[in-house]
């Protein structure tokens, strides 16, 4: 289940209904194609509409927290660099080469991100992905 930004919805494939925030990606043995459909067909589709309804509020939490950990107490360092713990990892987010570096867990990350705060939620995808 993918989140979409708040002004990009998707449309149900089922039903056809339009500005589904969050979409159930459901595939079949039968149908080498998946079917991106809302919360509602996902749970008619798989005959589980609690498990359809959980793993949609469970999405749901993920993208708020997502949303919020940039604007969470971060500490800054000696250096001027902003560091956190998340999930028991060291995150740092530090201005280098023109751009901000990433360090997880003290180990230096490879890209240049344009901004601190994409540096900070390409950290937050990378340690709740794992």
């Amino acid at each position: 289940m993918a989140p979409q930004t708040l002004d990009d919805y998707a449309s149900c494939e089922w039903c056809g209904k339009e500005r589904i925030r969050f979409v159930h990606q459901l595939s079949h043995p039968s149908h080498f194609e998946e079917l991106a459909v809302g919360c509602i067909c996902s749970g008619r589709l798989t005959n589980d509409i609690a498990a359809a309804k959980q793993a949609e509020k469970t999405a749901r939490n993920l993208s708020a927290q997502r949303q919020r950990f940039p604007k969470r107490k971060w500490k800054t360092t000696r250096y001027g660099a902003r560091t956190i713990l998340l999930n028991s990892r060291r995150v740092t987010v530090a201005k280098k080469a023109g751009g901000f570096r990433l360090w997880i867990g003290g180990q230096e990350g490879r890209r240049i991100y344009t901004s601190e705060i994409a540096a900070m939620l390409a950290a937050f995808d990378h340690i709740t992905r794992q």
